[in-house]
């Protein structure tokens, strides 16, 4: 993994480390399967998974104690229960670090905002505030599961999920998965577009060779009980967004859309699906009228509302201010969340996640089905 920023490092006592969230890019791995989720929290949506001892670059970390995470897929956010540090962050503390050196991170929060603690060696360090209940990321689920196979048999790299949805399956599964166990009282859902799109095929009991119309064709999947019951999108009337957000969750639609996207510069963008391909579904404009000048500008009808920086929802989204004037990419820096609405009608929420070298953006999107 590549290193691509100054790692600012200040000894706590005789083996901690704390690294400013706003200056470091270190390596991490996953202590085990974990969900990569569009944005901070597991009310955004799962864009890619990552397996037990995969090695991540981390380059940002939220107080509510959820990090962004760069690797080979779609990057996003992981909660910090699930990361550890690598063998070679652990080797920069091993001088004086203990004759038995064992790392974890840890969440410190000070008056100058979240820091992340490495705690490596004999001396022990404080427990980590735990994240908030509501933000906490249950990967161990409390009953039956649906396990995913890339080859027949039951055999090949897998995966497991209780009843939920992916919209989008990573490189490991895409277009691989021959084989699948089914908990005790699931289905399964496997459908060869994202979103849950194209041919779809319900898999009710173990089937350890798939038929040839999804055999190594899923792209999307869905975990349920009972009946596949596909509620129709609900439009809600614009009201006063405090209102608005205390309603029932039943009322908020479902997602139509939602991934993890590097935006490239001069490139157009359709919230609807995600895709950067030229033509007239497309909604904003990454356009760079020169190295410094810079704008995010509606297209085809499409509306933008750059609000408060903190996370809308959809709720949120329908009492801002949408206008389809072109923003100044000065004005949404990283972490802006961004309300657009598609020009099929959509209604859209993105967070600005970073920027690569070349200009690219790097956001995570959700789309409702509105």
């Amino acid at each position: 993994m590549h290193k691509f920023k100054t790692i600012a490092i200040v000894a706590l006592g005789a083996a901690a480390l704390i690294v400013p969230t706003t200056a470091f890019a270190m390596e991490g791995q996953a202590a085990s399967a974990v969900n990569v989720r569009s944005g901070p929290g597991t009310g955004f949506s799962i864009v890619d998974q990552l397996t037990a001892g995969e090695v991540v670059d981390i380059t940002e970390c939220a107080p509510s104690g959820w990090c962004y995470v760069e690797h080979v897929g779609p990057d996003g956010w992981v909660s910090a229960t699930y990361l550890l540090p690598t063998e070679d962050e652990a080797d920069v503390e091993s001088e004086g670090a203990g004759s038995n050196p064992e790392c974890s991170f840890g969440f410190n929060i000070g008056a100058g905002g979240p820091s992340l603690a490495i705690n490596c060696g004999d001396a022990p360090l404080p427990p980590p505030p735990a994240p908030p209940a509501d933000d906490e990321e249950e990967e161990e689920a409390d009953g039956p599961q649906v396990c995913f196979y890339t080859n027949a048999g039951y055999d090949g790299a897998s995966f497991c999920m209780g009843a939920g949805l992916k919209n989008s399956l990573n490189n490991t599964f895409r277009d691989k998965i021959t084989s699948v166990e089914v908990g005790s009282g699931l289905k399964a859902k496997l459908c060869v577009d994202n979103n849950l799109g194209g041919y779809c095929k319900t898999v009710t009991v173990d089937t350890d060779d798939l038929p040839s119309q999804i055999d190594n064709k899923a792209n999307s999947i869905k975990v349920f009980s009972g009946e596949d019951i596909v509620m129709p999108p609900v439009i809600l009337t614009p009201i006063n967004p405090g209102i608005l957000g205390s309603l029932p969750d039943l009322l908020i639609p479902e997602t139509y859309s939602t991934a993890a996207v590097n935006w490239k510069q001069t490139w157009e963008i359709d919230f609807d699906d995600g895709s950067q391909a030229a033509g007239n579904d497309n909604d904003l404009w990454y356009r760079a009228v020169t190295e410094d000048e810079k704008y995010m500008e509606p297209v085809n009808g499409a509306q933008i509302a750059l609000g408060p920086y903190t996370q809308h929802g959809y709720a949120g989204c329908q009492g801002v201010s949408y206008t389809s004037d072109r923003i100044p990419l000065v004005a949404a820096p990283i972490g802006s969340y961004i309300c657009v609405k598609t020009n099929e009608g959509r209604t859209s929420e993105f967070r600005v996640n970073g920027f690569m070298a070349n200009g690219t953006m790097k956001i995570g999107y959700t789309t409702w089905a509105n």
